[in-house]
């Protein structure tokens, strides 16, 4: 007998001795038979179906594997937290050394400050004349060329111990003079008179003794600057 479609067998109404399984819905009276090759067949389908569960559950099984791996990805990512908590507990104990720490905008250095390379103030300049107003608390140094006969003032006196130095230089025309206002102090108590010498420059060195005594002496005719 040739393979058939379950469909297209007549009904087993008896079973008798060599038929085959499976026994479908009555509906007739002709004992009939599926051949072998067809349930074979069938067989080897549901075999194969086993394989393909038995293939999942190997899948499944890697899956298990998986999240025992992502199990320790995530200890990783707990251990990884423990460190960064490690690491702000450093970073807000840096912080806290920060009041040890001296501040770029000014502070107070209580101990002995040692310099081992260069140090310098930037100098302020201007071409000016009349009333000339000094900022010792932006300044140390200055460098200051006379158009005019002039009278040399602080607007914000210096503090005391500062010190630094004043270039006068006279412009192209020369003979501009020099009055002095604001605590100035100097040598058997004359001020200095300066180079009238067109182009002439003259150096005034100060320390300010206290915020209203500057005590300055002037190098005169300083040549090369």
């Amino acid at each position: 007998m040739s393979s058939q479609k379950i469909s297209q067998l007549t009904a087993i109404t008896t079973v008798a001795s060599g038929d085959y399984f499976p026994i479908v819905r009555a509906s007739g009276t002709t004992n009939q038979r599926v051949e072998d090759g067809v349930l074979d067949a069938r067989y080897t389908l549901a075999a194969s179906g086993v394989a393909a569960q038995s293939t999942a559950n190997t899948a499944l099984a890697s899956g298990n594997a998986a999240l025992i791996v992502g199990g320790d990805a995530l200890a990783s990512g707990s251990a990884a937290l423990i460190d960064s908590a490690a690491a702000l507990a450093s970073g807000n104990a840096a912080l806290v050394d920060l009041t040890g720490k001296v501040s770029k905008a000014g502070d107070l250095v209580s101990g002995t400050l040692i310099v081992d390379a260069q140090s310098f103030g930037v100098v302020s300049s201007a071409v000016t004349s009349g009333v000339i107003l000094l900022d010792f608390s932006a300044n140390n140094n200055f460098d200051i060329t006379l158009e005019g006969n002039s009278t040399l003032a602080p607007s914000v006196v210096p503090s005391g111990g500062q010190s630094g130095a004043i270039y006068l230089r006279q412009d192209g025309t020369g003979s501009r003079t020099l009055a002095y206002s604001g605590g100035w102090a100097f040598s058997n108590g004359t001020a200095p008179t300066l180079t009238t010498t067109a182009s002439g420059t003259d150096l005034l060195a100060y320390y300010a003794a206290s915020p209203n005594s500057i005590v300055a002496t002037l190098i005169a005719a300083v040549s090369g600057v």
